[in-house]
């Protein structure tokens, strides 16, 4: 486990340093929440924090997190005996301030420009040092030191930060641009917009009206021509009929 929990530290330290350039020794900024999680788990921060992160550290607190722990009396008089070991850095601020909003103010400053890792079990804090990027966060859990896992904020502004490197700059692309043209013999053109192929027209798509055969066009008269069929008779039906008519015709 301690194998595995070195390769870890490793990479997250790796990271701070290729990414935000935080180089060891490292400085620590100790609330006095961190100490008093230290004594209660029996750790000794200035032996085991050297050894956690694998490098050398410098351990620092503030004249406020001092106060705060002083103003709590014998509650954190064992923690306030802890941070005396430690240096004081300068608070940015004139007044006084809680230990929380101390610590905010300074790594708030130009984005933790004094490259601070935070040791603390105050949960307001640790929620403000994961929104800024390159804030290395380290506090107590399970009678261990652990450093957290990168926040959403540093991972983001390392991809910004590697896309950029890799990305050309505009003096190249310039130099790649010429290059082409003269080996080449390439010239940026401007590319056409090709026309989307657009849906078939509706009216080509109208069926066909039939045309009633009865109905015409032109001089033609609009009602059909029907043709007399003439029934021809027999030679002496005929015969009786004109005697028929001679008879009739002498009667009157």
């Amino acid at each position: 486990m301690k194998v595995k929990r070195q390769k870890a530290v490793r990479k997250l330290t790796k990271f701070y340093r290729n990414t935000f350039d935080i180089h060891p020794p490292y400085k620590i900024l100790v609330d006095g929440t961190f100490c008093k999680a230290a004594l209660r788990d029996k750790i000794n921060i200035s032996e085991q924090m050297p050894k956690y992160l694998d490098s050398q550290v410098k351990l620092l607190t503030t004249k406020c997190v001092q106060k705060e722990c002083q103003a709590m009396g014998s509650l954190l008089y064992g923690p306030l005996k802890v941070l005396s070991q430690y240096d004081v850095t300068a608070c940015t601020h004139k007044r006084l301030k809680s230990a929380s909003k101390c610590i905010q103010r300074l790594i708030k400053d130009k984005l933790n420009k004094n490259k601070y890792f935070i040791a603390t079990q105050d949960t307001e804090l640790m929620d403000h040092a994961r929104s800024i990027p390159g804030v290395p966060l380290i506090f107590i859990s399970y009678n261990a030191m652990i450093l957290e896992n990168p926040s959403k904020a540093s991972r983001d502004l390392s991809t910004q930060i590697t896309a950029s490197k890799s990305a050309p700059t505009c003096r190249e692309q310039q130099v790649i641009s010429e290059l082409k043209t003269a080996v080449l013999g390439e010239t940026e053109k401007t590319k056409k917009k090709r026309k989307r192929k657009g849906g078939p027209n509706p009216l080509s798509c109208k069926k066909k009206e039939r045309k009633d055969p009865n109905i015409s066009t032109g001089d033609k008269t609009s009602k059909r021509c029907r043709k007399r069929h003439r029934v021809k008779l027999v030679q002496h039906v005929k015969d009786h009929l004109t005697s028929m008519r001679k008879s009739d015709d002498i009667h009157v």
